[in-house]
């Protein structure tokens, strides 16, 4: 029996192989997606009168554990934000330890931006002169800051920010890239906004620009198939930040050329397209110039705010990640899918319990999930 090249049975085996490496691991992340809190226990939590009502229905699940322990330190949202970040942590390290090794640096290269979430937190609430404990229920422990490091960090004064975050594992490998001319200018960028905590809020929108470009480094060396969808989802998150950017600007009478140089390079949108939206008179004008590029985007009439709109973008976005989940077989990406979805459940979680916290209507809640 003959077969021509690129023929099935010249497939089978790398299709072998694929399933050797990556069988189980899908296999796991599969069955971990079926634990995933749905649109309708979403709902309930939303329905509940109290934080408190809230915990009791997710003793059911599988942050049964995460509340036992929190609620040692912490009540009322903190308890419910502190105990997703711990969940949402055990996960990503059983994520790294079922990925393959030789796939590792893709899951890890998606944690970057996590440590620039914990970096960010940390830096506002030293600003407003908080301590650890403070700011301990929205850390994350997953990257390549650890609990040790966030406390050297919170405690460092000012002239040794820097010198505390070099001793890290983040801090090495951000301030170690420097391959191309565009990520040497950004990184030295990224280094001067560490030294002073007025100069770091100055330049979050270079230290977000400098993220993506190092999560999209390490993912293009990465390479194949499913890795490129995630990397394009990447992208079209640029596209959001860099729309949202704009509308806020506006709102303030920024100028063109300032507008242009707060946004957040390496998305999919000509700096042509990015001055159509600076020109678009209304929010019903952004929904109709994004539209061909996120599906399924849409503003509601009676919802016309711009936090209205990140929203939109956040679901249409989400849907991408969804289906990059699905549509990934026998890879890394079927791991960095899941690992997206289960960001959203974090989000949503915190974005329950705060509502209840502020008294938020339910249907204004309702309205700001980004249910998968």
């Amino acid at each position: 029996m003959q077969d021509q090249p690129g023929g099935l049975l010249g497939r089978m085996p790398k299709i072998e192989s694929r399933s050797l490496k990556y069988g189980y691991s899908n296999a796991r992340v599969k069955a971990m997606k079926g634990f995933l809190l749905k649109g309708s226990f979403l709902d309930e939590l939303i329905r509940v009168g109290s934080i408190e009502a809230m915990v009791e229905i997710l003793q059911k699940t599988g942050y049964k554990a995460d509340l036992a322990g929190a609620s040692v330190t912490y009540g009322g949202s903190a308890l419910v934000e502190t105990a997703a970040s711990s969940n949402f942590s055990r996960t990503v390290k059983k994520l790294i330890r079922i990925t393959p090794k030789s796939d590792r640096k893709a899951l890890e290269a998606l944690l970057i931006r996590w440590d620039l979430l914990n970096l960010k937190t940390m830096m506002h609430a030293k600003r407003i002169r908080k301590g650890y404990e403070d700011v301990k229920p929205y850390l994350f422990d997953i990257g390549g800051l650890c609990e040790d490091d966030f406390k050297r960090i919170m405690k460092a004064d000012e002239g040794n920010l820097m010198k505390e975050l070099r001793r890290t594992d983040i801090g090495q490998k951000m301030l170690a890239i420097g391959t191309g001319q565009l990520s040497r200018q950004m990184k030295d960028k990224f280094t001067n906004a560490l030294r002073s905590l007025d100069t770091f809020m100055q330049m979050e929108a270079i230290i977000d620009a400098y993220i993506y470009l190092f999560m999209d480094q390490v993912l293009s060396e990465v390479g194949g198939r499913d890795v490129s969808d995630i990397r394009q989802i990447l992208r079209k998150e640029i596209d959001a930040k860099n729309i949202m950017i704009v509308e806020r600007l506006k709102k303030h009478g920024t100028s063109h050329e300032r507008i242009m140089g707060s946004l957040i390079r390496g998305g999919t949108m000509s700096d042509a397209m990015l001055t159509r939206f600076i020109d678009a008179k209304d929010l019903q004008a952004v929904i109709m110039l994004a539209k061909p590029k996120f599906h399924g985007l849409e503003l509601k009439a009676e919802r016309t705010g711009l936090a209205d709109l990140e929203i939109a973008f956040e679901k249409s976005v989400t849907e991408q990640k969804v289906h990059a989940f699905h549509r990934a077989i026998l890879s890394v990406g079927v791991v960095i899918g899941f690992l997206l979805l289960k960001e959203e459940e974090l989000n949503n979680l915190r974005k329950i319990a705060k509502g209840k916290e502020f008294n938020i209507p339910e249907n204004d809640v309702r309205a700001m999930l980004v249910v998968v």
